[in-house]
């Protein structure tokens, strides 16, 4: 009986992470909002404001490279591919002199 038990907390342990790490992340500052794709190889940023300010978010992959993808044609703008996977983004408003606004970094594994 307890093996069955274990057996059944090891199936869901690895289907949980499964499905997390299948899912889109999102992480928003204000209405704009950046997300991981849901094979975590491409980044993407998307305005939901319309203000006149662009969007950008950073990224960082497990293997340590980081890289950053900016919305500059009014909407939405993604950048992909690479062998590592993303696990932390950063989305900020571009805001030309002033500090510009960001969400911090959010992680997802």
């Amino acid at each position: 009986m307890r093996l069955g038990a274990l057996t059944a907390g090891v199936i869901t342990a690895l289907i949980g992470s499964t499905a997390a790490f299948g899912s889109t992340f999102y992480a928003y500052q204000g209405d704009d909002f950046g997300y991981i794709g849901n094979d975590h190889k491409y980044v993407g940023v998307c305005d939901r404001e319309v203000d006149g300010f662009n969007v950008y978010a950073e990224y960082t992959r497990l293997s340590g490279a980081s890289g950053r993808v900016e919305e500059s044609a009014g909407y939405c703008e993604s950048t992909g591919s690479g062998t590592s996977s993303v696990y932390r983004i950063n989305v900020c408003e571009n805001i030309p002199f002033a500090p510009d606004p960001c969400s911090g970094w959010k992680e997802h594994y």
